[in-house]
């Protein structure tokens, strides 16, 4: 039977659908009323710093001179300026521990649309979920913008990975059901699963012959061409090719690939120099 235990363990199985709401309306709405309150107690502080230090009493009119004096004013007729800075203390330290939790659920991945389609299904399949859910809780994975993946596997997808994932590998799962209609099953949970860890240890093996055979292959073109303007044409489309190939197979940031793109390129302008000299 269909459950909330039933999910969890589907969940637990696949960390892909570890797919949750991100309620960042609700965040964002909280953080909002915190910093107003904080505002409100700033101006209230404030206020009573200036009575404080216009009182004629020496002691009071000291407070803003000494914490330690502040400090010693709790539990004494003026202890509202210690009191009220405790309370903002307390605010203020909430308030920012809350903004350091969003800014880090901010930085979470988005799911990939295959993989929450496939988590939607499987909430809907008689197999499944069974729609299980009822009320507003059915609701929770429907605003396709407002949920967040806890998989590490989304957050380390290059361009490529993210293709194969997403495009191929489905594209191969509708191929196999259409020959094998005992694929359409799946496993216990109804669930098919390709294992992530051999796509990638394939990626990377592609990825490690590129990086090898470019360098050299370019200079080996290099080495048969005759005329200069062959070569720099040549130089050009190896660099390009290079560039290209970071972008698709890394996550490499834009002044790693610049980087890179000229350590490629400075041996095949030497070698173009030194060809053209002979």
């Amino acid at each position: 039977m269909a459950s909330y235990n039933r999910l969890a363990a589907l969940i637990g199985k696949y960390q892909e659908l570890a797919i949750f709401k991100k309620f960042q309306t609700l965040n964002v709405k909280s953080l909002l009323y915190m910093q107003a309150e904080l505002l409100h107690l700033e101006n209230e502080l404030k206020d009573i710093e200036l009575d404080d230090e216009s009182s004629k009493d020496i002691h009071r009119a000291s407070l803003h001179t000494s914490v330690f004096n502040l400090k010693e004013s709790s539990g004494s007729d003026y202890q509202l300026q210690w009191n009220k800075a405790m309370e903002i203390r307390d605010k203020l330290e909430r308030y920012n521990k809350a903004l350091v939790l969003f800014s880090q659920v901010q930085a979470l991945p988005a799911p990939s649309v295959r993989d929450l389609r496939t988590f939607q299904e499987w909430l809907d399949r008689p197999d499944g979920g069974d729609f299980f859910l009822r009320g507003r809780e059915a609701e929770m994975w429907e605003d396709e913008g407002d949920v967040l993946t806890l998989s590490r596997h989304q957050a380390n997808k290059d361009t490529v990975t993210g293709f194969v994932n997403d495009v191929v590998i489905p594209w191969y799962h509708d191929l196999r059901c259409r020959w094998d209609k005992g694929a359409q099953s799946g496993d216990s949970s109804g669930v098919w699963h390709y294992q992530y860890h051999s796509m990638v240890a394939v990626l990377n093996g592609i990825s490690t012959f590129l990086a090898s055979l470019l360098p050299s292959t370019s200079i080996f073109m290099l080495y048969f061409l005759e005329s200069s303007v062959a070569r720099l044409a040549a130089i050009m489309v190896f660099t390009t090719v290079f560039s290209s190939t970071l972008v698709l197979f890394t996550k490499a940031r834009r002044v790693d690939i610049f980087a890179a793109t000229t350590a490629f390129v400075s041996p095949s302008h030497l070698f173009a120099l030194f060809a053209q000299d002979d």
